[in-house]
């Protein structure tokens, strides 16, 4: 596929982000800090590895926690394209509430939409099954999340990007914990991606995340900093 016109983008990419930050506040509001590091590296031929670990200072950045660890193993299937499946685990502690133990397997599909004329992904498609089990209780929670990607070269002969992403996550069934069957959360992020170390990214920026609650829905307004590593 060739390249689109992409003139705009920066441009929308700021509308969206005026957008998302200067919604007005709502009771059921958090301020939140999340901090992330992803790291692959080749195994053998078409294997990688998946390493990540991050970090959720939650209910007004510090009365909560959040941790996630999870690991993988991927098959390339194209250039720009990967299969991938493996375990996280979720420890969450929240502010006067009671910590859970999550663990979860989790299956992606990932590949490129669109490139531009020299091959560099623009916009990027992922496709991730979670089966969600929660330590004391029975039951399986299935969801589906949906994520699209756009990053756009904006300086530094393009190693500078703008990125935006949106991520819709689908409840595939109900559970005796909490989840249920419908939209479960929608996220929204807003950033650049800057070159910090050879074979390292940072991509800080806003997220925002609403969650759809049986009584009034949650939006939480995180500052969010991913850093990518290349093994």
């Amino acid at each position: 596929m060739g390249m689109p016109n992409v003139r705009y983008i920066p441009l929308l990419l700021a509308c969206l982000a005026s957008a998302v930050i200067g919604s007005p506040a709502h009771a059921q509001d958090d301020i939140q800090a999340w901090g992330s590091v992803i790291a692959t590296g080749p195994v053998r031929g078409d294997l990688f590895l998946w390493l990540e670990a991050q970090g959720r200072a939650t209910d007004d950045v510090g009365g909560g926690s959040q941790f996630i660890a999870r690991t993988a193993i991927g098959a390339r299937i194209a250039p720009d394209a990967h299969a991938i499946a493996g375990y996280a685990y979720i420890r969450t502690d929240p502010e006067g509430g009671r910590i859970t133990n999550e663990h979860r397997l989790w299956q992606q599909v990932q590949f490129a939409v669109v490139r531009n004329g020299n091959g560099t992904p623009l916009l990027i498609s992922r496709t991730r099954l979670e089966q969600r089990m929660l330590e004391g209780r029975d039951d399986t929670g299935w969801r589906l999340r949906q994520f699209v990607r756009v990053q756009v070269p904006i300086a530094r002969q393009g190693t500078v990007q703008a990125v935006a992403f949106t991520e819709g996550f689908f409840n595939l069934n109900s559970t005796s914990w909490g989840a249920r069957d419908g939209v479960d959360q929608w996220r929204t992020f807003v950033g650049v991606g800057v070159p910090v170390a050879p074979r390292m990214r940072l991509e800080p920026g806003y997220l925002n995340q609403h969650v759809f609650r049986r009584g009034e829905d949650r939006t939480n307004h995180v500052l969010s900093a991913t850093l990518f590593v290349a093994l």
